[in-house]
C-alpha cells in the first residue's frame, strides 16, 4: 500500500531520514541502539575490517567477500544513512564502546575508513563479541524493496511475505477492533472565523508571480503593489521572466538563470493554474501540458528558488476553485484534480519550509470573474493573516476549513459481488496482495493484475523453488560480472518480488478464481488500454500501483517527482479513459494519510496522492450511481515497507503506531459494506503531526467522555471508550478503597454526550428521566476497562441511552452477554426550560467539632477527594432538610492535561449534590448509600466554577432497601440551576462506631 512505502519519516509524521543527513552529527539515541545486548569479549583480536564486514554482512544480506574494503557504504552498496547508524552502534557494541555524540558518518563513508576509525576507538586488549550480534535485516530475511528503483512501478507495497491463508475468516472477528490507537477518519468542512491579519502590507516584499489569462494575476499584483511590494511577473509573454510552464526543460532553464540574476525574491504566487481550470471543458483530464503547468512546474520553481524563500517572511501561495476544501461538501462545484495536487504538493512544502507562509485558497464561486475582486482580497488577506494552516476555502461570504473525526464504517450491503472481475494496478505483493486474498476469500471475485514487471520472463534458473537467497546472489553475480556490489543487490532485491510475486499469484488461483497477469506500464496509455480491451467484464478497478522515493525538496531530482507522480497520476488517468465506456460499478484507490497532512520528504507523493483522492470525487460527480472509495492509509506493520528495519527502527523511535495488517485487511473489508463515505483515513491520533489542526485539540473535545464511534445509524449511535487510570485522572479523586469508581455523575454525563451527539444540532440536554445504576463500573486492581456507550432516538428530541459492559478475554473474544450499568432518558431542546425560583428555607443552627472536610470526606464515609471535594459549608440541618454550600474550585486535571472539559451536565456539581444525600445519612442514621435512581432531573441554567451554591437536600421516605430525597441546586437567592426528584441511593452498611460523626455534629431536630 501507499502507507508500506513511506520514506523513513513515515506517512503519519516525522522528519524524512535520507542521504540528506549525512552530514549532521550522529544522535544521542544511538548510544542505546544496542541497549540490552550481550558484549563478550576474548583474548586476541580479530582483523577490524573482517568484524566490521561481518556486521554489514548480517545487516544487508551481502556475502562479505562482495564487501571490498573501499566500497563507498551508500554509493556502491545502497547502505542509507539510518542503516549506516544502526551499523556503526552494532560494531561498537561487538568492539565494547560507545558511539560518540560528534561521529560525522560522511568521514566515514567506506569500509576501510570505518575500519580504521573502529581501531583508533577499542583499548589493544579489546576483542570483538565472540557471537555476532542479531541483525533485524539479516541475510536470512527477505530483503527489503528498492524504494529508489524506477522498476517499482508495482504495488506500492511489494509483498514480503510468502502465499498465505487470508489474515482472517472467523466469522464473528470480521470488523476491526474498535478500541484500536488505529482509527478511521472521515474528512469534514467546518465553519470557521476570518483570520485576523499578522501584517497590513507587502512593504518591502518582492513577489514573482505566474500569469493566468483571465485577471486574477493582475487582480493579485495592483494589490500588492498597492500595499508597497513588488511584483515580478512569469508567464509566456510580455512578462519579467518569459517561460513556458509547461515545458519543463525550457522553464527549469528560465528560473536557473532567473536564480543566478535577481535571488532577492521573498514569495512565488502560482496562478497560471488557473488557465486550466477555465478551459476545462475542451483539454483532456490531467493533461501532459495541464500536469507540467499546475504540479511539475511548482516543484521545479520550489527547488530552485528553495534557499530564497526558506526564510521568515516569505510567501508561497496559489488559489483553487471547488477542488481542496469544498469537495467534502454536499453541493461544491466541478472539482478539478490537478488543484488537489498542487495543494498536496504545498502541505508538504508548507512542513519543509518552516519559516515560510504557504496557503491554498480555495473558492467556491459559480461565476468566479464576477467575484475577481473579492476572490483577489480574500487571497491576499489569508497570505497575510495569522493563521498557519495551509488549506482554507470560502463559499458564500464565510471562511471554511477541512476537519477530521472518528467514524466507522457503516454496515449495509456489500460493493463488491461474488463472482465480480476486479481489474488490479500493481495487486501481486504487498497490502494490496494481502487485502487481495480476502477479498477472494469474501467474495471469489477473478482478478486481472496490471503490473510493471514482466515477472514470467525470468530466467527459469532464478525461480527454483527450493533456492536461498545466497544461491541466488551468486546466480546473479555470475549474470552481473563487473557490476558493483550495489547493483548486484538492487537486482536481487527485484528478483525476490518476482518470486514472491509468482507464488502470490499461484496462491490466489489456487483458491479456485481466475487470475490474469499483464506485464503493464500504467503510465503508457496504449498498454493500458490494450490491457483493458482484453478483459470481457470489469466488475471493478482498483488502482493501487505507486512508488516512493523519499528526499527533501533541495535534494529531490526532477526524474524521481516525475516517477512518482506519473505512476500515480497518469496510471489514473489512463485506467479512466482505457474504461471510460465500460460499465463497471464501484472503483478504488491507496492513498495515504500525508494526502492530508503533508510529509517531509514526500512533496511527489503527497502531490500524487491528493490528485487520486479528488479524481474519485470527480468521478463520483459524473457518475453519481458508482461507488468511489479511497482509501488513505497510515504505515502498515508487518508487511511492506514497515519489514525494513531501518524504516521500522525510524518509525517507532518517531512514535508512529504502525497499523496491524490484520487490522488494516480487517479495515478495507469493512468499508466495502459501507457506500456512503468516498475517502477513508486510517491513522492514530498524532496531533504533533498535525499542524493544521485537522484533528483539532485533545484539550477541546466537544464530547470529552465519549471515545470512538463504533457504530452510526440514523437513529442510533455507539461508542466505544477504556477508562484508564492514566488518561482519566479524575478516577483516583472517587476511590472505595484501593479500588476506583465510575461515579453515577460521570454515568449522567456521558449519556448526556451521547444523546446530544446523536441530536447533532447544538441541542443541550434540558431533563432526563428514568436513570438507574443496575451494576457500578470498577476498576479492579486498576485495569483499564472498556465500556460501551449507546443512544437512540426515541422521538423528537428524546433519546434512551445506556452505559454497558462485555467481557473478553486475553486474545479479545467476547464472551456472555453484555452488562448494563447505567441507563436514563435525556431530553434535549435548543432552550433550557423556563427559570424557577425557590423560597429558601429558614435555616437551623448546626455546628460541628474540628475541620469539616475532615469531617464530611474520609475513606469510610465520603470517598471523595481532590476534584470531587466540593462541600464546602453545612448551612442548615433540622434532621430531615440539609442544606450545605458546595463548589466547584478545584484547579486539578480532570482528565490527562485537561481542567476544564466541555461538560453537558455538570457532573462535579451533580456529584456535589449526590454527595448531600449520603452525607444527610452519615448525620443521622451512620449508614453509607449509594446513588441507585432517579425518576427525573432537570437543568435549567449552566454552572460555573468557583461559584457557591447552596444544596437543599430533602429526605423524602426511608424503604426497606433504599431512601429517596429531593435535591435542588440553587444560588444564594433561590434561583434553582439542577432539581432533582425521586433520588433513591440504596442502602449499604452502617458505618463502624469509630467512622461515625453523630456525635461530633449538633443541630436542632424537627419534630412533626
Amino acid at each position: 500500500s501507499d502507507s508500506s512505502r513511506t520514506p523513513a519519516s513515515d506517512q503519519a509524521g516525522g522528519t524524512a531520514l535520507s542521504s540528506h543527513d549525512t552530514d549532521s552529527a550522529m544522535p544521542t539515541a544511538a548510544h542505546t541502539m544496542d541497549s540490552g545486548e550481550r558484549v563478550v569479549t576474548r583474548s586476541g583480536g580479530d582483523n577490524t575490517t573482517t568484524v566490521v564486514k561481518e556486521v554489514i554482512a548480517a545487516q544487508t544480506g551481502y556475502t562479505p567477500d562482495m564487501l571490498a574494503d573501499d566500497l563507498d557504504l551508500e554509493a556502491d552498496l545502497g547502505i542509507d544513512t539510518v542503516k549506516q547508524v544502526e551499523i556503526f552502534g552494532k560494531v561498537a557494541s561487538r568492539f565494547g564502546f560507545a558511539v560518540p555524540d560528534d561521529l560525522r558518518l560522511r568521514d566515514l563513508n567506506t569500509i576501510e575508513k570505518l575500519a580504521a576509525y573502529i581501531q583508533t576507538k577499542i583499548p589493544a586488549a579489546s576483542a570483538p563479541a565472540e557471537d555476532p550480534v542479531p541483525a533485524t535485516g539479516s541475510a536470512d530475511q527477505v530483503p527489503t524493496d528498492d524504494a529508489d528503483s524506477p522498476a517499482a512501478h508495482g504495488p506500492d507495497s511489494p509483498s514480503l511475505h510468502g502465499a498465505n491463508a487470508p489474515v482472517s475468516d472467523a466469522p464473528d472477528d470480521r470488523f476491526p477492533d474498535p478500541a484500536s490507537p488505529i482509527k478511521r477518519l472521515v474528512v469534514r468542512v467546518d465553519e470557521a472565523a476570518m483570520p485576523k491579519p499578522g501584517r497590513s502590507d507587502f512593504a518591502g516584499q518582492r513577489l514573482l508571480v505566474s500569469l493566468d489569462s483571465h485577471g486574477f494575476a493582475e487582480a493579485v499584483i495592483e494589490r500588492i503593489q498597492s500595499m508597497g511590494g513588488e511584483v515580478i511577473t512569469l508567464g509566456i509573454e510580455n512578462t519579467d521572466v518569459t517561460a513556458d510552464l509547461s515545458d519543463l526543460d525550457g522553464f527549469q532553464a528560465a528560473i536557473n538563470a532567473f536564480a543566478q540574476t535577481d535571488p532577492d525574491i521573498t514569495g512565488y504566487l502560482h496562478l497560471a493554474s488557473l488557465d486550466a481550470w477555465f478551459d476545462r471543458k475542451n483539454r483532456e483530464f490531467a493533461s501532459d501540458k495541464d500536469l507540467n503547468t499546475t504540479m511539475k512546474s511548482m516543484f521545479v520553481l520550489l527547488k530552485t528558488l528553495y534557499d530564497q524563500l526558506d526564510r521568515p517572511d516569505t510567501f508561497v501561495g496559489t488559489l483553487t476553485f471547488d477542488s481542496v476544501v469544498f469537495p467534502y461538501m454536499e453541493d461544491g462545484g466541478e472539482i478539478h484534480s490537478l488543484f488537489a495536487g498542487l495543494s498536496g504538493l504545498l502541505k508538504t512544502a508548507n512542513k519543509e519550509l518552516e519559516n515560510t507562509r504557504v496557503k491554498v485558497v480555495d473558492f467556491s464561486y459559480k461565476q468566479p470573474k464576477k467575484s475577481l475582486a473579492r476572490i483577489a482580497d480574500l487571497f491576499l488577506a489569508e497570505l497575510l493573516s495569522d493563521d498557519p494552516r495551509c488549506e482554507v476555502g470560502y463559499k458564500n461570504k464565510k471562511r471554511y476549513v477541512l476537519s477530521m473525526h472518528p467514524e466507522p464504517a457503516r454496515k449495509d450491503q456489500p460493493i463488491v459481488s461474488d463472482g465480480d472481475t476486479l481489474l488490479v494496478t500493481g495487486g501481486a505483493g504487498g497490502i494490496t496482495y494481502e487485502i487481495l486474498k480476502q477479498v477472494v476469500a469474501d467474495y471469489q471475485v477473478n482478478l486481472v493484475i496490471l503490473d510493471i514487471n514482466d515477472i514470467y520472463a525470468t530466467d527459469p534458473a532464478l525461480l527454483k523453488p527450493d533456492a536461498t537467497q545466497a544461491d541466488l546472489m551468486g546466480l546473479l553475480r555470475s549474470q552481473m560480472p563487473g557490476e558493483k556490489p550495489v547493483a548486484v543487490k538492487q537486482a536481487l532485491d527485484r528478483l525476490v518480488r518476482v518470486r514472491q510475486s509468482i507464488a502470490n499469484i499461484e496462491y490466489l488461483k489456487s483458491q479456485g478464481i481466475s487470475v490474469t497477469y499483464h506485464c503493464t506500464d500504467v503510465t503508457d496509455y496504449e498498454a493500458v488500454k490494450a490491457a483493458v480491451d482484453q478483459c470481457d467484464r470489469i466488475d471493478g478497478i482498483f488502482h493501487a500501483a505507486g512508488m516512493e522515493m523519499s528526499q527533501f525538496i533541495p535534494k529531490k531530482e526532477r526524474k524521481a517527482f516525475e516517477l512518482v507522480v506519473d505512476v500515480k497520476v497518469k496510471g489514473m488517468r489512463n485506467l479512466l479513459a482505457a474504461a471510460r465506456d465500460r460499465e463497471y460499478r464501484y472503483m478504488f484507490t491507496f492513498s495515504s494519510v500525508t494526502a492530508r497532512f503533508g510529509n517531509q520528504g514526500q512533496v511527489d507523493y503527497t502531490a500524487a496522492n491528493d490528485f487520486l483522492g479528488k479524481a474519485l470525487f470527480r468521478e463520483k460527480q459524473m457518475n453519481p450511481d458508482r461507488t468511489y472509495k479511497v482509501y488513505a492509509w497510515t504505515a502498515w506493520g508487518g508487511v511492506g515497507m514497515a519489514t525494513n528495519p531501518t524504516v521500522k527502527k525510524v518509525l517507532e523511535d518517531r512514535g508512529i503506531q504502525f497499523l496491524p495488517m490484520e487490522q488494516g485487511v480487517k479495515f478495507f473489508m469493512a468499508d466495502l459494506l459501507d457506500a456512503t463515505e468516498s475517502e477513508m483515513v486510517f491513522s492514530g491520533l498524532d496531533y504533533d503531526f498535525d499542524i493544521d489542526g485537522l484533528l483539532g485539540t485533545p484539550l477541546d473535545q466537544a464530547f470529552p467522555f465519549l471515545g470512538d464511534l463504533t457504530h452510526k445509524a440514523d437513529d442510533t449511535a455507539v461508542w466505544t471508550r477504556v477508562l484508564d487510570l492514566e488518561h482519566d485522572v479524575f478516577l483516583h479523586d472517587h476511590t472505595m478503597g484501593d479500588v476506583p469508581l465510575f461515579l453515577g455523575s460521570t454515568g449522567i454525563e456521558t449519556m448526556a454526550e451521547a444523546a446530544a451527539a446523536l441530536a447533532g444540532d447544538g441541542s443541550v440536554v434540558t431533563k432526563m428521566s428514568d436513570f438507574s445504576i443496575p451494576y457500578g463500573i470498577k476498576l479492579l486492581k486498576g485495569r483499564p476497562k472498556e465500556i460501551i456507550f449507546s443512544g437512540t432516538l426515541q422521538a423528537p428530541g428524546e433519546f434512551a441511552c445506556g452505559i454497558t459492559s462485555v467481557f473478553k478475554t486475553p486474545n479479545g473474544k467476547v464472551m456472555g452477554n453484555p452488562k448494563q450499568h447505567y441507563q436514563g432518558n435525556f431530553f434535549l431542546a435548543k432552550q433550557r426550560p423556563a427559570p424557577e425560583t425557590m423560597d429558601l428555607p429558614e435555616f437551623s443552627p448546626v455546628s460541628w467539632e474540628g475541620d469539616l472536610a475532615d469531617l464530611v470526606y474520609h475513606p469510610s464515609r465520603l470517598f471523595m477527594f481532590g476534584l470531587f471535594g466540593t462541600i464546602t459549608n453545612i448551612n442548615s440541618f433540622d434532621g430531615k432538610t440539609l442544606i450545605t454550600t458546595v463548589a466547584d474550585r478545584s484547579e486539578a486535571p480532570f482528565f490527562k492535561g485537561v481542567a476544564d472539559p466541555n461538560f453537558q451536565a455538570a457532573p462535579v456539581l451533580v456529584d456535589a449534590m449526590f454527595q448531600t444525600g449520603g452525607l444527610l445519612e452519615f448525620l443521622t442514621t451512620s449508614r453509607t448509600v449509594l446513588p441507585f435512581r432517579i425518576a427525573a432531573m432537570t437543568f435549567f441554567a449552566p454552572v460555573e466554577k468557583h461559584t457557591d451554591y447552596l444544596c437543599i437536600t430533602r429526605k423524602k421516605a426511608s424503604g426497606e432497601e433504599t431512601n429517596t430525597y429531593d435535591l435542588f441546586l440553587t444560588d444564594m437567592s433561590g434561583k434553582v440551576f439542577i432539581k432533582v426528584t425521586g433520588f433513591e441511593m440504596v442502602k449499604l452498611t452502617r458505618l463502624a462506631p469509630e467512622d461515625r460523626i453523630t456525635d461530633k455534629v449538633t443541630f436542632a431536630e424537627t419534630v412533626v
